[in-house]
């Protein structure tokens, strides 16, 4: 390797371990007076932009990715491949994205299914749109099948797979513990979706933020929701299980709602029993126990109390 390829290719790890916006675009700014052309540095560019001005211009990114792509796909062994390929994978990601909310499907799709093909790390975004758009398509079966054979487990899929059982079962044993498998990956995420909480809300901790959780948490709440308001039997179904689970562990707290929520109960005969889960559930609390542990017992006692009949 040339010394400009060896120093690019130590820039290009920086900037990969780098948070900061000004510092990656100092770095990019550096590969580009060696390389003007470099699809990575310009990439970075993009990301350093603001977000508004970014959106609007999408060409760069699709530039980026079509200069990688005989790279990537050479016959040649590439330097520094595990970055350049987590770059790669990365513009897929926002191309699907961006495409997306913009109702570009078609596009994202096919950005979103070359993400899948090559993505194993476990990326939130272009899964999403991935599986969002089966969804829409009512390729049901196909969603299933593609969530079992994704080795990435993640909220985004098992949701999917969720509201693609339901509609191909109802409310079956399947949907019912898709939706669950769903809520232990992130117990929280379903009272965004519903809009419980909004997603500024002090429940998202602020150290959590340094990975990009808020951001992404930001745009699956957007997709999910669509999802799943996108008719009246969706949504019944999830909120079913999202209140009762947040009736129990404590994260339903409204008066007004709480007593909305008990006078269902009562009449779908499950008051007694939900109440006492409840009040074990807030006992392991005060004990000491963590929220994880308490999320854990609350999907296994939703399963083995089947307050509404979901597990046959």
């Amino acid at each position: 390797m040339d010394e400009n390829k060896e120093k690019i290719l130590r820039l290009i790890h920086k900037i990969s371990d780098e948070e900061d916006d000004e510092r990656r675009s100092y770095l990019a700014d550096c590969i580009l007076e060696i390389d003007p052309g470099n699809p990575i540095a310009k990439y970075v560019k993009w990301q350093c932009m603001d977000d508004e001005e970014s959106a609007r211009d999408m060409s760069l990114v699709r530039e980026a990715i079509a200069s990688l792509r005989p790279v990537v796909d050479g016959p040649d062994e590439l330097d520094g491949e595990e970055v350049i390929m987590a770059f790669y994978i990365s513009m897929l990601s926002d191309l699907a994205s961006f495409l997306y909310a913009t109702g570009e499907k078609d596009e994202a799709f096919a950005a979103a299914s070359e993400f899948m093909e090559r993505d194993d790390e476990c990326g939130t975004l272009g899964r999403l749109v991935y599986y969002a758009i089966l969804v829409e398509q009512g390729k049901f079966a196909e969603v299933i099948e593609a969530v079992e054979n994704d080795i990435c487990e993640t909220p985004a899929g098992e949701f999917c797979r969720a509201i693609a059982a339901f509609e191909l079962e109802g409310c079956k044993d399947s949907a019912a513990e898709y939706l669950l498998n769903a809520f232990s990956l992130d117990p929280d995420l379903p009272f965004y979706i519903l809009g419980v909480w909004a997603i500024d809300d002090e429940s998202i901790d602020d150290e959590e933020n340094y990975d990009g959780y808020v951001e992404e948490t930001m745009v699956t709440v957007s997709v999910m929701s669509e999802l799943w308001a996108a008719n009246e039997d969706r949504l019944a179904f999830l909120s079913v299980v999202a209140f009762s689970i947040g009736y129990i562990t404590g994260r339903m707290e409204d008066a007004d709602e709480m007593e909305t929520l008990e006078e269902s109960y009562k009449e779908a005969g499950c008051l007694e029993d939900i109440r006492e889960s409840r009040d074990v559930l807030h006992a392991m609390l005060a004990g000491g126990k963590s929220q994880e542990e308490v999320d854990e017992e609350a999907l296994s006692i939703f399963r083995e109390t089947n307050y509404f009949n979901l597990f046959e």
